[in-house]
């Protein structure tokens, strides 16, 4: 080969590099937008004005975070919107307190409400878009937004959050519990000065009925009020119903259209409240609250079933079990639980027996009204340990919003439940997926209808091997810290580099990677 054909199959193989590195940051943008709401946040909270919004009504049945960020998404297009909360006291003041921890009251639909409870940086950064007084109401209740950095352990290995690739606004996390997080949305959403559209009664919904003009919509929904008054609202638009008027039947029936695995979670979460002279005593709380969570561990489930962890929210909530790492716990860990054990008279104690994770697909359903959506645990229930709940929420709010802002009418089309549901399942598709590869890596999980738990052991294997190099490597801790937050895509685990790093630590260290 001579030098003039060496050096243009040179330049050749460049181009084609060149070429392909820029077709993966094109499919990998696509996949941003598909799976992630990241490139959706900055549309939320553009509100159109009054004179445009649809003069119509839209009901929400029921008042928890996925339905009161409906709610607050439906404010910026509608013209009045209705929730229907069946918890009486939610409707009161008490349901809205400042300081969250005082309330009487204690949600009877929600078992996590005073357990561990963590804010992915989607929630919060949507939160931050959607009410602009949000800073300003955490201050009030006691809730700090510090950096959304957990201090992850993989099977003890800590992995290196992205703070370089953000500079100096890394993304923030409200510091809240279940109930102070909730608490502040309500009193948030149902703002009157603000939000002025929005009303909140308290009953249930006991039905729906069809247009009889034509059946493709929902045109009411009968509601009792906590009073025995029977109520119908007209309703263009129907968040979270209960099944009637024949609909979600057909080829494709909702009732088979649910995927369910059990990962048989159980956890404790300590809530205890700590002297400020007690925490001087460890300079490392300080340290570490200051820049984000104080620790999160996750077993290496070869060693191990357990996580632990702890927070400085409105309250201190711990989880920890006995727990086997694959490295030292750091000694200032050991002493803060002591440290713990001086505030127990202080101490709530609080026990969760989660239920079976499951995704209804409600994006293959057949003959849905074309003006109903679901959103939240009504479509998907994740385990809990990987603190997702919130994530699925602000998902579907955002979806909600997408789809609504590109409604030009003053009637919702014929496509529109079918265009939220699918963008909806795009967003919780990597959530459910990846999740269960997780969970299907303890040998208690019981596993979906004719699936085994040796499915996906080689990903696992992949990324447990990615998971030891994680607290050395920033760019494979970014990929964690972004995967985590659903702030990354399903092929980012698989750059090329990422590869060839993964091929050295197995050379170097063997087929366990360690």
């Amino acid at each position: 080969m001579n030098t003039t054909t060496l050096a243009s199959t040179t330049l050749t193989l460049a181009l084609l590099l060149l070429l392909l590195r820029f077709l993966v940051r094109i499919y990998r943008l696509q996949l941003l937008n598909k799976e992630t709401i990241l490139l959706d946040l900055p549309n939320l909270g553009r509100a159109r004005e009054e004179t445009e919004k649809i003069p119509v009504t839209v009901v929400v049945c029921g008042g928890s975070i996925a339905g009161l960020l409906a709610a607050r998404v439906c404010h910026d297009h509608f013209e009045r919107i209705v929730i229907v909360e069946p918890e009486a006291w939610l409707s009161t003041e008490e349901g809205r307190k400042v300081k969250s921890w005082t309330q009487d009251g204690k949600r009877a639909r929600v078992m996590q409400y005073t357990s561990l409870h963590g804010n992915l940086a989607p929630v919060t950064d949507g939160l931050l878009r959607l009410f602009p007084n949000f800073e300003e109401e955490c201050r009030r209740s006691d809730i700090n937004l510090a950096p959304a950095d957990f201090k992850i352990y993989l099977g003890g290995h800590k992995f290196i959050a992205p703070h370089d690739e953000f500079g100096g606004s890394f993304p923030l996390t409200a510091m809240a519990g279940r109930q102070a997080t909730e608490t502040l949305v309500r009193r948030l959403t149902l703002n009157k000065k603000m939000y002025p559209n929005i009303e909140q009664i308290a009953g249930i919904v006991t039905g729906v009925d069809a247009d009889e003009k034509d059946p493709r919509y929902l045109k009411t929904v009968r509601v009792r009020t906590n009073e025995g008054e029977d109520r119908e609202l007209d309703a263009a638009l129907v968040i979270e119903w209960i099944k009637g008027a024949g609909y979600g039947s057909g080829p494709n029936p909702l009732d088979e259209l649910t995927l369910s695995y059990d990962p048989r979670m159980r956890y404790a979460s300590f809530k205890l409240r700590l002297p400020k002279d007690l925490i001087s005593k460890l300079p490392e709380y300080e340290r570490e609250s200051s820049t984000g969570a104080l620790f999160l561990y996750k077993a290496d489930p070869s060693v191990a079933r357990t996580y632990c962890g702890a927070m400085d929210a409105e309250g201190e909530f711990r989880v920890f079990k006995k727990h086997k790492s694959a490295t030292p716990i750091p000694e200032w860990i050991w002493k803060f639980f002591d440290m713990c054990q001086e505030a127990e008279d202080t101490m709530q104690l609080s026990k969760v027996r989660v239920p079976a994770s499951f995704w209804t697909r409600y994006e293959l359903a057949s003959h849905l009204p074309a003006n109903y959506i679901a959103l939240g645990d009504s479509v998907t229930r994740v385990n809990p340990v990987f603190g997702q709940g919130g994530s699925k929420a602000m998902m579907g709010a955002v979806a909600l919003n997408n789809v609504l802002q590109d409604v030009h009418t003053k009637s919702l089309p014929h496509d529109f439940s079918r265009r939220f549901f699918r963008s909806q399942a795009d967003k919780i598709s990597p959530l459910w997926y990846a999740n269960k590869l997780a969970d299907y890596g303890y040998d208690t999980t019981v596993p979906q209808h004719g699936e085994s738990l040796s499915q996906g052991a080689v990903i696992r294997w992949y990324l447990h091997t990615l998971e030891i190099m994680s607290d050395k490597d920033k760019q494979i801790g970014s990929i964690f810290w972004r995967a985590m937050h659903s702030y990354g895509t399903s092929i980012d685990a698989l750059n090329p580099l990422i590869i060839v790093k993964f091929l050295v630590q197995i050379l170097s260290f063997g087929i366990s990677g360690k």
